[in-house]
């Protein structure tokens, strides 16, 4: 299926990558990949919508063999074409926010990553940046001093720590910045910082307009809270068996399987719309 032509699709299926599409281990599941197959050949256009950079989200399009589909990266502050195509949409941190995040992170001695477009900067090279690229497959660029980029408005300002620190340090910046900034947490080490009209749920608004399809028709799947505006905005959530319990919450269906729990939600998803079977 062609999605240039979104005349073709009545359905939406969107799906978070790290901890939902992928295991800890790297691993896509074949079960996973012929669900998402499946999927397209009934009307569905499926979309990843994750926290991780464009290239990364790309690059796991194709080794799932997606068609050209609209990614959604960077937890929503960007919305592009697949394999490199245009840019439909681009929510990015005010720079007066962006230099008092940079300053506050820096003077508390935290490890901070810098995103403009998909170029990503770091104040040195250290076992983190190198697990975080291995991950993404991506490259990073040293800059020793990120105040260097005041004035610049950045995609998001991304923290890595400790699992235990990256909570106080949360709240704190909720309480510091409030609606001045989004941020969240994509998985246990990471802290995010993004424009407050970034999110994901935000972009599955975008997406179904895009579409021009009701709510209804569309299924959400993911694991963290940064992924919880994408369940909360789907008509149809589904929650991980490791999920956040807010997730699990609000969730319509929890598939019994990590690995194949895409396979699973999609197969039930499809069952209950027009009634295929696996």
């Amino acid at each position: 299926m062609n999605l240039t032509d979104a005349a073709d699709i009545d359905k939406l299926i969107a799906i978070d990558l790290d901890g939902t599409l992928i295991t800890d281990e790297d691993v896509i599941s074949d079960d996973n990949i012929a669900a998402i197959h499946r999927a397209g050949r009934h009307g569905a256009a499926v979309i990843i919508v994750t926290g991780r950079p464009y290239v990364s989200a790309d690059a796991v399009a194709s080794r799932v063999g997606l068609p050209p589909v609209p990614l959604v990266s960077f937890n929503g502050a960007m919305i592009r074409w697949s394999r490199g195509g245009k840019q439909l949409t681009n929510t990015c941190l005010a720079a007066d926010v962006a230099e008092e995040i940079v300053d506050q992170c820096l003077r508390q001695g935290l490890h901070l990553q810098y995103y403009l477009d998909d170029q990503m900067y770091v104040s040195q090279d250290n076992e983190q940046v190198r697990r975080y690229c291995q991950r993404n497959g991506m490259q990073s660029i040293e800059e020793p001093d990120l105040r260097r980029f005041a004035g610049q408005q950045p995609l998001k300002l991304l923290v890595i720590d400790h699992a235990t620190r990256i909570g106080p340090l949360l709240d704190d910046a909720r309480q510091r910045w409030d609606d001045r900034i989004y941020v969240t947490r994509s998985m246990p080490e990471y802290l995010e910082f993004l424009s407050p009209q970034a999110s994901k749920g935000r972009a599955l608004d975008w997406l179904l307009e895009f579409f021009d399809l009701p709510r209804e028709r569309s299924l959400a799947i993911g694991d963290a809270m940064n992924d919880l505006p994408l369940l909360q905005h789907a008509g149809v959530p589904v929650a991980m068996p490791h999920a956040d319990e807010d997730l699990k919450r609000i969730a319509h269906f929890i598939p019994a399987s990590i690995e194949n729990g895409v396979a699973e939600a999609i197969d039930w998803f499809l069952g209950r719309i027009i009634g295929v079977r696996s």
